[in-house]
This record gives C-alpha cells, structure tokens and sequence, in this order.
C-alpha cells in the first residue's frame, strides 16, 4: 500500500517536470528537434524512473537533475534564439548534397552519407533519377528536403541583420546585388528580419 501511495504521488510530478521542459522548447515537429534536444529528452526520461522507482531517494534528489537540464536547455534555447554563431553550433546548418543534378561528395563525407543512403532517401521521394534533381540538402534537423528543376527553391540569405555567406553561394547570388536591392528600398541589413531569394525575387520582412 505504501509503494503503491509513493508511486502515485511521485507519478504526476515527474509527468509535469517532462511537461516543463517540452514547453521551454517550444512546440516543433519530431524531424526539427535538434540532437540537444534528443539527448536531453533521453536523460530526463530515465531520471524520472528515478523519481518513480526509488522510494529511498528524497524527492528534491531525485528533481534536482531533471530541473537542472530544464534549466540548460531553456539557457540554450534562449541563446540559440538570440545568436546566429550559437545556432551554428548548437543546432549545425543545412548541407547541399545535390546540385543541379551533380552530387557534393565532400559534404556527403562530412555528413556520413554514402550512395545508398543518398538512393534510400531519394526512393523515399518518389525520385529515381538524381539529373532531375535541381537541389537536395540535408537539414539542421537531419532531414532530408529534395528539389526538383519545376519546384521553387528558397533559402534565407539575410537572418536577423545577418547575412547567409553560404546561402548567398548555393543560390549563387552577388552580394554586391543583394545590398543595391535593400538599398533600393530604403533599408539596410541590419533592419532585415527576414530576407530570402527565391528565382530571382528577394522577399524582406522588417524587424519589428
């Protein structure tokens, strides 16, 4: 009768710890949580066994590591929100692996993708053959996103005041051209919230 009471107080309580730390991160589909997340997500799981399961370990003990890695990832995520560099780090960036029907076998190799995987994901697509791929990337969140030669292709080239370096080199946009057209507007980049390029049309939205 005692197990049985220490279970169903405990229970709840550790159901609401793992409730806290999914709202912190924000509501996102399985495909965009990041391997931080994933990790985080494994290690508060098992401690709330411990929080259910050991009837000798105090109840502030046995929280006190769940709250802290709530804690860590709520820094994170609010760094992560703030600073493109921590973005980078934290979450990683897109990688091109198909362009204009010709794959990047570097960046294949830097992402551990080899033909069959690259074959396996392009089936998954309803795609046999990689000349109709116009682009194909590898997600931050290790999704794969395939484009073919009928399908638009966008890519932010201006984040939060920052300009996209690598975007700007996939879509093959001159700089020189981006800034004459914020220019042209009246803007500057660091006024830029938003600002992508699609077949050679440039979408901006203000900072609020």
């Amino acid at each position: 009768m005692e197990e049985s009471l220490f279970i169903l107080y405990r229970t709840p309580i550790a159901f609401i710890a793992i409730l806290l730390f999914f709202k912190l991160t924000g509501k996102k589909d399985i495909g965009e949580i990041s391997v931080l997340e994933i990790a985080v997500t494994l290690m508060i799981a098992d401690l709330s066994v411990i929080v259910i399961e050991e009837q000798e370990r105090s109840l502030f003990t046995a929280l006190l590591p769940i709250f802290l890695l709530v804690l860590i990832q709520y820094i994170v995520s609010k760094l992560t929100l703030k600073s493109q560099k921590a973005r980078d780090v934290i979450d990683g960036r897109p990688s091109l692996i198909i362009e204009n029907g010709k794959c990047h076998q570097q960046n294949m190799r830097d992402n551990g993708y080899t033909v069959d995987d690259l074959y396996t994901q392009l089936r998954d697509k309803g795609i046999a053959d990689i000349s109709t791929v116009k682009y194909a990337m590898i997600e931050a969140s290790g999704a794969f996103s395939v484009f073919d030669y009928d399908t638009p292709f966008s890519l932010p080239v201006i984040v939060d005041g920052v300009v996209q370096e690598e975007q700007l080199d996939i879509l093959r946009v001159n700089k020189d051209w981006l800034f004459s057209q914020i220019k042209q507007r009246g803007l500057t980049v660091e006024d830029i919230f938003i600002c992508s390029y699609t077949d050679g049309e440039l979408y901006m939205e203000k900072k609020e």
